[in-house]
């Protein structure tokens, strides 16, 4: 409860000065407030280039760290401008910002085994694009993916016995269509359901989500599926999801 503090004051001298004080706030300009739409940074073909050129150095063993000292830090402390939004997989194996050498505040990253996309997940990835500006979301499929290989072993009928009474069905939920869409495929099944699964959920990023294929059909964003090698480092299989 708010008091007039002046012995003087009786109740209605109290009650004009809360009104008055009232009207000053409402009449005081509104404090600035940031844009609610960040604008992209670099293009999509510039935020490709550098996440190239990053694995390329990671592949060669001739990483340069970027962006890791205490200086970029303290520059982040108020704000981030990730060039890049990368949907990959959980595994330990596959941390996007050292297989593409990057440092703080380069990457936004969303992982979830299987690089699988739904509510959850799409959202993270919109408010990278609309909020942040990023120009490009890569989605990350990897060599030898547990989640499709356990996936695959279900549809064969031969389910893992420790995962019952588990969530992980969830993800084979969302993987299966994959795996189903790659038994026609001449070449190893788990391979190129690993490729196809990162294929689809890049194409259900713009199919999900109406704001990000406005802006992907604009040029304003780039959507690209793509596949990482666990022996070599080497990201390859890079193909752009049309709108």
């Amino acid at each position: 409860m708010l008091h007039d503090s002046s012995p003087a004051a009786g109740p209605c001298c109290s009650r004009r000065r809360l009104l008055a004080a009232g009207a000053s706030l409402l009449a005081a300009p509104a404090a600035a407030s940031p844009p609610a739409h960040g604008a992209p940074s670099v293009t999509p073909v510039a935020a490709l280039e550098r996440l190239v050129a990053g694995n390329r150095r990671f592949v060669q063993d001739r990483r340069v760290h970027p962006d890791q000292d205490a200086a970029r830090r303290i520059a982040l402390a108020e704000a981030q401008r990730p060039f890049a939004t990368i949907l990959a997989c959980s595994d330990s194996r596959v941390p996007p910002e050292l297989i593409f050498d990057q440092g703080l505040g380069d990457l936004f990253v969303v992982r979830v085994a299987g690089n699988v996309v739904d509510d959850t997940v799409l959202a993270s990835v919109e408010y990278s694009v609309i909020h942040l500006g990023c120009p490009l979301v890569m989605v990350l499929g990897h060599e030898r993916c547990g989640a499709v290989t356990a996936t695959l072993q279900a549809l064969d009928g031969k389910p893992a016995p420790e995962d019952k009474g588990t969530h992980i069905g969830a993800l084979a939920t969302l993987i299966s269509p994959a795996v189903r869409a790659a038994a026609s495929q001449p070449a190893d099944r788990l391979e190129a359901a690993i490729v196809i699964n990162a294929e689809r959920s890049a194409a259900s990023i713009l199919a999900g989500s109406p704001p990000l294929l406005a802006r992907a059909r604009s040029g304003g964003l780039q959507v690209i599926a793509a596949r990482y090698e666990l022996k070599t480092g080497a990201v390859s299989h890079l193909r752009p999801i049309t709108a």
